[in-house]
């Protein structure tokens, strides 16, 4: 296993380099061809991604309109898969000229008042981007990222070593909040987490998202109330054919302490939920449509 863990790594660290030393249309050419495939090999996202947009839009959007997102959607992921294998070869400076920040004051503010902040956002347009063009902007942070390994040790690795490169601490998203509780435990702490995938009932509370129910995980909510800090969305949408991207923050959230430590959650929760909501209104060609976000309310419309 180790043999082979060493030979994907070396596969994928030639295929970076190659990806970060073409041209810019040669890469996105690249992104094109990769996202057909998918869409050839990959039936099961494109029904998934189907039976959502006709959930949530049903007939305010054409079938031409759902069918061109759903496409959009395979080119996003085939950008973010090859955009992650190659971006340890761009040189930082290049890297972080391509994103633009808006309303920055937000995590800034936040930062200096509560001496830490919670980072929440969504599979949206270049998600990833938070591990590796956020930290150094915010070096004095002690910076973590929570996400969901795979059952393949060595891809484990990967994914590890790619969340990592810029001193941002991998968390497993099983067995997180033990970890969380240290981070916090001390000043500057910032963790990054994505609020937008379906979980059990018994995992997170029921939320109200685009009209629906939707289960949503109470983290960031648990962390705020617990250790007086504020909940900063931040949203990475991509623009202009991949060649740049806008990194949007939104007001903090904060959980209140009541007597009623449910409620407080709940509010807190739904408030993150209802930011999300109007991001993906906003541009919902950069969300992660794919996911079976409705499944623990709606199994049903995922049954073809």
């Amino acid at each position: 296993m180790k043999i082979l863990a060493k030979t994907l790594n070396i596969v994928v660290s030639c295929l970076g380099f190659y990806l970060a030393k073409i041209p810019h249309w040669f890469f996105v050419w690249h992104i094109v061809a990769l996202a057909f495939v998918m869409r050839v090999v990959d039936r099961r996202r494109y029904k998934d991604a189907k039976a959502n947009l006709d959930f949530v839009y049903g007939e305010q959007m054409s079938e031409a309109d759902k069918k061109a997102l759903i496409k959009t959607c395979y080119a996003n992921f085939a950008f973010v898969l090859l955009e992650t294998i190659r971006v340890s070869f761009i040189p930082l400076e290049k890297h972080t000229k391509r994103f633009r920040f808006i309303d920055e004051e937000y995590i800034l503010h936040t930062l200096h008042k509560d001496k830490g902040a919670v980072l929440i956002s969504a599979h949206y347009g270049y998600w990833e981007a938070m591990a590796s063009v956020l930290p150094p902007r915010y070096y004095w942070c002690n910076m973590a990222s929570l996400g969901r390994l795979t059952q393949f040790e060595m891809i484990n690795e990967l994914i590890i070593q790619r969340r990592e490169m810029q001193n941002v601490k991998f968390i497993d998203k099983k067995g997180a909040f033990k970890h969380l509780l240290k981070l916090y435990g001390a000043e500057n702490a910032l963790a990054g987490i994505l609020v937008d995938q379906n979980i059990s009932q018994s995992e997170g509370v029921w939320v109200e998202f685009f009209g629906k129910k939707a289960t949503h995980t109470t983290i960031a909510s648990v962390l705020s109330r617990r250790f007086n800090v504020g909940i900063v969305p931040v949203m990475i949408s991509i623009r202009e054919n991949y060649k740049s991207f806008e990194v949007r923050f939104y007001p903090p959230i904060y959980c209140q302490k009541s007597e009623d430590s449910t409620q407080d959650i709940l509010r807190a929760t739904q408030a993150q939920a209802d930011v999300i909501e109007e991001a993906i209104r906003a541009k919902p060609q950069d969300w992660f449509w794919f996911h079976k976000r409705f499944k623990s309310a709606y199994q049903e419309i995922y049954k073809f």
